[in-house]
C-alpha cells in the first residue's frame, strides 16, 4: 500500500489494502473496463493514471475517428475511484455521487488515452477526486473532470465476501 491521504477509518480495514496488483484484480473483474481495455499504470498515495487504448469500435465519430466522449468518461470515473482507493489505502465500496467533465477538445484519433486522477480530499462519507485526460502531452488535454464518490463500508464487496 502507497502512503494513504487520510489515517484508515476502523470501518475500512476489512477491506483489503490497496496495491497495484489488487486494483489490476479489480478492474479485470469489472466487465466494462475490462471490455474497454482501460489498464491502470501508476498508482501512490493519493493519485492514479490509466490508458484507454484507441480502438476503432470505440469511436463515436466514424467521419473523423475520433473515440466516444461516454467511453473516456468510463475511463476517468473509474479511475477517480482507484485514486480513492490509494488515498484511503484499503479498497472501500463507494458509488460515483457526482461526475462533471468538461471536454476541451476531441480526442486525436488513432492515439490511446492516458487520464490522471488525484483524490483532494476524504471525509468520512465523501472523497473529492480531480482528473485530466490526455493523447501525448499533459499540457495539453482533452479534459478536465470532478468527481464525488461517497464511501459504502457498510456494503459487501466481492474482496470480503466469502467465496463457496
Amino acid at each position: 500500500m502507497a502512503g494513504a491521504l487520510v489515517k484508515p477509518r476502523p470501518e475500512w480495514l476489512r477491506f483489503p489494502a490497496t496495491t497495484m496488483a489488487s486494483m489490476a484484480e479489480m478492474e479485470e473483474s469489472i466487465p466494462q473496463i475490462k471490455a474497454l481495455g482501460i489498464r491502470i499504470e501508476s498508482m501512490g498515495d493519493a493519485v492514479a493514471q490509466s490508458r484507454l487504448p484507441y480502438d476503432a469500435p470505440l469511436v463515436g465519430d466514424p467521419e473523423t475517428g475520433v473515440l466516444h466522449g461516454g467511453v473516456i468518461t468510463t475511463q476517468i470515473d473509474n479511475l477517480c475511484a482507484v485514486a480513492l482507493h490509494a488515498a484511503i489505502g484499503h479498497a472501500v465500496p463507494c458509488v460515483t455521487i457526482d461526475l462533471r467533465v468538461e471536454y476541451l477538445k476531441p480526442a486525436a484519433p488513432g492515439l490511446d488515452v492516458i487520464a490522471r486522477a488525484e483524490c483532494r480530499k476524504v471525509t468520512s462519507q465523501l472523497a473529492f477526486i480531480a482528473a485530466t485526460a490526455w493523447n501525448v502531452d499533459e499540457n495539453d488535454p482533452i479534459a478536465f473532470a470532478s468527481c464525488t464518490y461517497m464511501l459504502l463500508p457498510e456494503r459487501e464487496s466481492r474482496a470480503t465476501t466469502p467465496k463457496t
